[in-house]
Parts: structure tokens; C-alpha cells; sequence
């Protein structure tokens, strides 16, 4: 029994000296944007005016950054036969590729302002994706890696252009890198099949992976009637969805009279967006938790990601 006593005793004092580690804690960081009253973008809020909840629950803000935040960008462009139509794109004749409407909206002074937050890579794809520029600070090489972008009119079938699959790519991409805030902006065409079936799948990636998506879908306008596929008439809600789970944003280009009216407001968000850091104690398994940012001022409009999931 004494025996008995002294080997728990031991124990014990083992216990006591060796306590159970609590849970780690992990480090998130998401990107927001914050209006005033008149719609301008806010640049000077500061921490102790910026509160944020995690499922009704105040959580510290250890950290908030604008500007000089350490950033990381990727640019991925469909270079398809449903984004390149023609072999040279000729406006006379009314012959104007989607894919150079894209290069020349980028070409002309758009990276300079964003390669001064972070670097950026740029990437084409079709039914495979090819790197045209690695990460950069230097706008001039993503110019010319734009102007050696050739349109791809025949390169593979328009029915089977896995957006999806290349979109984790991105994703996976920048988790990878150390950057606070990390952006992936996507020119595409509209949802492909595999992709729509696989919308719950990357829903939760973009929960779980602090990366904020913007995609302009150069989509026909007229999504209804015949003629048109299920994955047509579902592109808006499908990226309203994928869109919804960052503090990105949908262009639907067919809404806008002028390319530069949705490409300046792209670049606008881009370049004015804050990140707050704050720690979470993950799960046995991930799950999805509410996420809310306020700012102090009632008056200001705070757009952010709807939830985290951790």
C-alpha cells in the first residue's frame, strides 16, 4: 500500500510540475476595406478604433496594417479559344479578343501602383497553367509579360477549362508564401462544370486560408434561353459565393459600360485595404466560425469576410 501511495505520489508531482499544454494558438490575418460617409476610402483608422468578433465574441485586434503590410499578389488570366476568338484581335473589323482587353487594361499603368504594396505573379491559363512572370516588384516586367501573352484561339476545348483546379493553384500558392495579406485576382470567362460541382470544396479552402479573391468574369450578359448551360446560368451566383467568403469581389464585366469603370474600382480596393491579426484556438476539426469587423465611427462602412473557419 505504501508502495502504492508513493508511486501516485510521484505522479502527482509529476503532473504538478508538468502541467497539460493548453491549446496553441494560431495567428490569422484578414484583409478589409472601410468607407466613410461619403463612400472614400479610409486611410488613416487605427487600431483602438477597429473591433472584431468571432462568433458574437469580442477577440483582440494584436495587430492592424494598411499600406505597409507585407503583400502578396497573383493575377491569373484565361487565355482560352472562349477568351481569344481570333488569332489577332482587329477592332476595325469589330474583332477584339477578351484576353487583350485584359492585357490592355493591365499594360496601361494599372501594376505600377500595386507592385509598390507587394510583388505580384502573373499567370495565363487554358486547360494548364503557365507562369508568365514569377513574383515581381518591377511593374515593367509584368508589362512585358503581357505583351508576349499571344492569344490561344485553338488551344484546347472552351467546354473543359477547369477554372476551379487553377484557382486552388493560386490559393495553395500564396498559403505557401510568409505575406500578411495575400490577394488572388482571376480574369476568367464563366464557371466550367467541374468546377461547379466542386463549389463547396473551394468555399472551404478560402475559409480556411486567409487569401481574399477578386474575379471579373467576362460572361455574356444574357444568361437565360436556349442555348445557354446550367454552369452559364449559375456563373454570377457561383462567384457571388466563392467572392462572399473573402472581402473580394464580383465584376461582372456585362454590368459595366467601359472596361476602365470596373478595372479602376479593382484597383482602388487593391491598393486601400487594412488586415487586421488577431488569434484563434483551432478545433479537434476545422469548422466555420461568424467573423465581424466594426468600426467605432457607426458611420463607416466596413466590408470583410463573412466568416473563418479554423
Amino acid at each position: 500500500m505504501r508502495i502504492f501511495a508513493s508511486l501516485l505520489a510521484g505522479v502527482l508531482l509529476i503532473f504538478a510540475s508538468h502541467p497539460l499544454a493548453a491549446p496553441a494558438k494560431e495567428p490569422r490575418f484578414v484583409s478589409f476595406t472601410a468607407k466613410g460617409k461619403h463612400g472614400i476610402y479610409l486611410r488613416d483608422l487605427k487600431r483602438e478604433e477597429v473591433s472584431l468578433w468571432v462568433d458574437g465574441k469580442p477577440v483582440e485586434v494584436g495587430y492592424l496594417g494598411y499600406k505597409d503590410v507585407q503583400t502578396d499578389f497573383i493575377f491569373l488570366i484565361e487565355n482560352s479559344p472562349r477568351t481569344a476568338e481570333f488569332n489577332v484581335s482587329l477592332p476595325q473589323w469589330g474583332q477584339v479578343n477578351t484576353v487583350d482587353r485584359i492585357r490592355m487594361s493591365l499594360i496601361g499603368g494599372f501594376f505600377e501602383s500595386v507592385v509598390g504594396i507587394g510583388p505580384v505573379l502573373l499567370a495565363e491559363f487554358d486547360r494548364e497553367l503557365e507562369i508568365s512572370q514569377d513574383f515581381t516588384t518591377y511593374d515593367d516586367q509584368l508589362v512585358y509579360a503581357l505583351h508576349k501573352m499571344k492569344p490561344k484561339p485553338s488551344a484546347t476545348d472552351r467546354r473543359i477549362i477547369p477554372v476551379g483546379r487553377h484557382l486552388l493553384w493560386g490559393v495553395e500558392t500564396l498559403r505557401k508564401r510568409p505575406a500578411k495579406r495575400k490577394i488572388l485576382v482571376l480574369f476568367t470567362t464563366s464557371v466550367d462544370r467541374e468546377s461547379f460541382q466542386n463549389l463547396g470544396e473551394y468555399k472551404e479552402v478560402l475559409g480556411l486560408y486567409d487569401v481574399e479573391l477578386y474575379v471579373v468574369s467576362f460572361a455574356p450578359r444574357i444568361t437565360s434561353g436556349m442555348g445557354k448551360t446550367h454552369e452559364e446560368r449559375m456563373n454570377r451566383q457561383y462567384f457571388k459565393q466563392l467572392t462572399g467568403q473573402t472581402a473580394g469581389k464580383l465584376y461582372l464585366t456585362g454590368e459595366y459600360v467601359f472596361i476602365d469603370e470596373f478595372m479602376d474600382d479593382l484597383l482602388v480596393r487593391l491598393t486601400n485595404s487594412y488586415t487586421a491579426g488577431f488569434y484563434v484556438t483551432p478545433g479537434d476539426f476545422p469548422q466555420e466560425h461568424k467573423l465581424e469587423i466594426r468600426a467605432r465611427d457607426k458611420k463607416v462602412k466596413v466590408t470583410h469576410r463573412e466568416s473563418i473557419v479554423f
